[in-house]
């Protein structure tokens, strides 16, 4: 017998009145995307801990599923799937996208900082002001960078300027790709999860990364030499889609500001954790019994001498460019000496 239509009714508006919720406010489940394998620092200490937090914040709402190792979207083109929504986030590191993001680079020139803490923080201050503009297509999160990088080779050790000479090293950007021309390398631009096989076949001769990035990437097994002068770095951005970001509920998008934004803390919070991941890294190589040469102070000078010219190259570059690249050099390398890391 079907039931009379006023008793579905009812059955409704009691259901209404228990507080059985709607479909759309019961779950909103996204997907984050990022290249690095599981045990790197950056998924086990700062997205999987994020993740959790937005969870827990939103009362279980929200579901995050990242998908590592560029799994879901391919190194390169982790801005193009936040962009385009492949991914609903996405990790990427900012000079993967030559030209895209001029400005950001500022922070790859070198010695511009020493700790991943700093220079994060740096591109939290640099950010309203400049750098804010350069993400119109996406909704960015957070930002960070690395450690200052070192240099790793396998045939032959570099102790001396002059040792890096027509060897071929890898590099992670088109800015750092000047520097490393500059000093006298040959530079082949490669993504990290290339490096280990491209070592392994002899394809380059050596790489610059800083050390947290070599067990995960188990990079001390494709290594000898390593010469420890931290005279650059990275930048990342993780960013949202930006009509995904949009359509969110109010109450949601508050969390995922709060958790995230330039004025949180957060930004500098990812680089100290990356800080902390460089002791392991350092170990990892130290193990294998492999050859650590510090660079010292004075010979540091003659590195940082070396390549003095590059900021001027890159403010007059980007100048053309109608880009205010002087004005952020300035402020950048200001905020340098202010956190005491200018060299």
């Amino acid at each position: 017998m079907t039931p009379p239509v006023r008793w579905i009714a009812a059955v409704a508006l009691v259901a209404v009145a228990l507080g059985a919720p709607a479909a759309s406010a019961q779950e909103i489940k996204l997907k984050l995307s990022h290249f690095v394998p599981p045990a790197h620092n950056h998924h086990k200490n700062v997205l999987l801990p994020w993740v959790e937090e937005v969870r827990k914040r939103t009362g279980g709402r929200v579901e995050i599923t990242i998908f590592p190792g560029a799994s879901l979207c391919k190194p390169p083109q982790q801005y193009d799937c936040a962009r385009d929504g492949i991914a609903d986030i996405a990790w990427a590191v900012t000079g993967w996208t030559p030209g895209r993001f001029p400005m950001t680079s500022v922070v790859e020139l070198p010695f511009m900082m020493r700790t991943a803490a700093t220079g994060s923080q740096m591109l939290a201050d640099l950010w309203d002001k400049y750098l804010k503009q350069e993400y119109q297509d996406v909704h960015v999160l957070f930002m960070n960078v690395h450690p200052a990088g070192h240099i790793h080779t396998s045939g032959k050790p570099v102790r001396a300027l002059d040792d890096l000479k027509g060897l071929k090293i890898r590099t992670p950007t088109a800015t750092v790709g000047d520097l490393l021309e500059m000093l006298g390398a040959a530079k082949v631009g490669m993504p990290i999860t290339q490096v280990y096989e491209s070592m392994s076949n002899r394809v380059i001769d050596g790489f610059v990364v800083p050390y947290e990035v070599i067990p995960p990437m188990k990079l001390a097994e494709v290594s000898k030499y390593h010469t420890e002068i931290g005279m650059y770095t990275t930048a990342f951005a993780t960013m949202m889609n930006k009509k995904k970001y949009e359509s969110l509920p109010a109450d949601v998008r508050r969390v995922l500001d709060e958790t995230t934004s330039a004025k949180s803390g957060f930004w500098k919070k990812i680089g100290a954790s990356w800080d902390a991941a460089e002791v392991p890294g350092k170990k990892a190589v130290l193990d294998r019994k492999n050859e650590v040469h510090v660079v010292s102070k004075e010979d540091r000078r003659k590195w940082r001498d070396a390549v003095r010219g590059l900021d001027e190259k890159w403010a007059s570059d980007m100048e053309k460019r109608g880009l205010p690249a002087k004005a952020i050099l300035k402020e950048a390398r200001g905020l340098a000496a202010k956190y005491g890391e200018a060299d």
